[in-house]
């Protein structure tokens, strides 16, 4: 193992504290407007907004089984259910744990930088100057910003910490320690199923662990480091839902891999422009001149690398830790709808960030050229810082994320699928409409799409219908209601709406088709089983009406209207069997009560509940208050209809008189 005479884990002194301060700082600095952040409409509503088992009993349980969202992270759905215990849903509290993690995973970087400082023949100043310029460049770089400011990317952060101290055990000589981390890691999220050839080359440069013990006992050494990489990749490989080589085929799949390493270099040395999505090809190819330019490229870089061996040992150390970490995620084993994706970059990016350290501090020079190069670093450091700063904000909604994708690659079908999404649920209908349909036109064959563009323009028709209906326009409001059932045929207040103005216009017996299909579809406006009672009433089914009246009296108690309508037609149904006066008397009387004995016609339905009971002495004297009532209201033609049911009432005695 490593040598044993060095038993500094971390260079705690007061050096040490204080760039740990300056790095928090200004990790705090580039990604403080992420706090204000919300959670966006990718993975986020599933992972935490909806999620029912963060913070539940069974949480521990549920995070060593499940495989929701394709990955087995246990360890990350107790720290997520844990933070929602105490900070509750809020996107605050998890954006703080991101960033603090993140911080911590910086000044974790320095550290480890420090250390191997002394390993590559580093002064005291410099690899401080080196652990500084790494931290900084891991910490502010903005391909760092999806990982951080993504509420759901969590996993890689947390997973990189345990993972930044397990190699800081290992080239400590705590080979236990060591392995404890690495399971953590993968537990958290297999982000670094290579690993074990990480420290395969660690051994060899900068540790040269090689001049100490024969090649062979460093591989055996690395056995439960691979034990516990084969096993994370065997739950990881159960958990996610790879393409199928019949959807996408092996050499479609190398032309995607074998470009990444260079992608990921280049927006590594260049990082403007960086989108939060890079869809894959709607129908992924192989195409050889582009997997043989790649191929070309990344033997280029490695021949030019192993060129310089003895004198830079650290890039040719470097680039193969790259491809290394990077391998799993280049793109031989498609998930998602994602070709590459800056949270891919955020441990391999640890490699590039302590070369680069390395590499500027030991060309540093005293004098006037080594203050240049100084300033020189910090203002790159500063501007990285900057453009961090502003790529958070992309992700502050799901309108600006998607939004800013589109900016950057307006054929990005996932991105106008999203953001219509997002403006839908923001109530900006019209405009998730355009979106619905711009993807369409990029995915034709995009059926959620298609649905929701047709839900959306259902509800707009029927808005639309509402307002040409209360303008008294009934004739284009049931063109506007029947082309809203054409695009979605379960909207129940459309068919309620249509229903009642088709009864208004008299056709009677399609309105109560009509009204009668809108309560099974869930209609809840108490007008609904009212007009369907007055239809039914009008086409001779009093005994449906009844049966209609009953069920909605029992689910809307409250309402008077519908026990003053039941107890009008219990009390004057012309069939004996539907009569009910006693029902009628004592709904009747319900609703005078609740209407203070003042109103007209609840008065009227009294006297024809007292008619049906045989007490007509009650009902005339009831008649005569109720047309009283109507013309001192100033209502005549009431009082003149209950005049005419008085003048009906029967004129034998009332078998109640005295």
């Amino acid at each position: 193992m490593p040598r044993t005479g060095r038993r500094l884990t971390l260079p705690f002194s007061l050096d040490f504290a204080a760039d740990a301060g300056v790095l928090a700082l200004a990790a705090l600095a580039a990604f403080w407007p992420a706090l204000q952040n919300g959670f966006v409409n990718w993975d986020d509503p599933t992972v935490l907004v909806g999620n029912p088992h963060l913070g539940s009993a069974d949480v521990i349980s549920w995070a060593f089984s499940t495989r929701l969202i394709g990955h087995y992270q246990p360890i990350a759905w107790l720290v997520w259910s844990a933070v929602k215990s105490v900070a509750g849903p809020s996107p605050t509290g998890f954006h703080a744990l991101s960033l603090t993690v993140h911080a911590a995973n910086g000044i974790l970087v320095y550290a480890l930088t420090r250390r191997l400082g002394g390993d590559v023949s580093l002064t005291a100043m410099q690899r401080r100057f080196a652990g500084l310029t790494a931290g900084a460049i891991f910490l502010l770089h903005p391909a760092s910003v999806e990982t951080v400011a993504w509420a759901s990317a969590f996993p890689y952060i947390l997973s990189l910490l345990a993972l930044l101290l397990s190699l800081l055990a290992y080239v400590n000589a705590r080979p236990v320690v060591s392995i404890v981390f690495y399971a953590l890691s993968l537990l958290t999220r297999a982000t670094a199923l290579g690993f074990p050839l990480v420290l395969l080359v660690a051994d060899l440069y900068p540790l040269r662990r090689h001049r100490q013990k024969p090649f062979t006992s460093l591989l055996l050494e690395k056995i439960p480091f691979a034990a516990l990489a084969a096993a994370a990749a065997a739950a990881e490989w159960q958990s996610r839902e790879v393409a199928s080589l019949r959807d996408v085929g092996l050499l479609a799949r190398f032309t995607m891999a074998m470009p990444a390493p260079l992608l990921y270099l280049w927006r590594t040395l260049s990082p403007v422009g960086l989108s939060p999505l890079h869809p894959l090809p709607t129908s992924p190819v192989g195409d050889l001149r582009q997997l043989a330019i790649a191929a070309a490229g990344i033997l280029a870089i490695a021949l030019a690398a192993w060129g310089l061996r003895n004198r830079w040992p650290a890039i040719a150390a470097s680039w193969a830790v790259y491809l290394i970490l990077l391998a799993p995620v280049a793109g031989l084993t498609p998930t998602g709808p994602q070709a590459t994706a800056d949270r891919y970059m955020y441990v391999p990016g640890v490699g590039v960030a302590i070369l680069a350290g390395c590499a500027i501090a030991r060309a540093l020079a005293p004098g006037a050229l080594g203050i240049a190069a100084a300033i020189t670093t910090t203002a790159a450091v500063a501007a990285c810082g900057v453009l961090a700063r502003q790529q958070v904000t992309y992700w502050k909604s799901s309108i600006a994320l998607w939004t800013r994708a589109l900016e950057l690659d307006a054929r990005n079908d996932i991105a106008a699928y999203n953001l219509a999404i997002a403006l839908a649920e923001g109530g900006r209908s019209s405009e998730a409409i355009s979106w619905y349909e711009r993807t369409i036109a990029l995915v034709p064959d995009h059926d959620a799409a298609r649905q929701n563009l047709a839900l959306l323009q259902a509800a707009e028709a029927e808005r639309n219908a509402d307002r040409l209906a209360a303008a008294g326009k009934a004739r284009e409001a049931i063109d506007e209601y029947t082309r809203a059932l054409a695009l979605d045929a379960k909207r129940a207040h459309a068919r309620a709406a249509r229903g009642i103005l088709t009864m208004q216009r008299g056709q009677l017996r399609e309105a109560a088709v009509e009204l009668r299909r809108a309560m099974d579809d869930g209609a809840k406006d108490v007008e609904v089983p009212n007009a369907l009672a007055f239809a039914l009433m009008r086409t001779g089914d009093d005994a449906q009406a009844v049966e209609v009246l009953t069920r909605a009296v029992a689910a809307h108690a409250e309402n008077i209207n519908l026990k003053h309508n039941l107890a009008r037609l219990l009390a004057t149904a012309s069939d004996p069997q539907i009569r009910d006066a006693a029902r009628a008397l004592e709904l009747a009387l319900e609703v005078c009560d609740r209407t203070g004995n003042g109103d007209p016609r609840a008065l009227d339905t009294l006297s024809a509940a007292y008619a049906a009971d045989g007490r007509l002495d009650m009902a005339r004297a009831t008649a005569a208050r109720a047309e009283a009532r109507a013309r001192e209201l100033g209502d005549a033609a009431t009082a003149a209809e209950i005049a005419a049911h008085a003048k009906n009432l029967p004129h034998t005695r009332s078998r109640g008189a005295r």
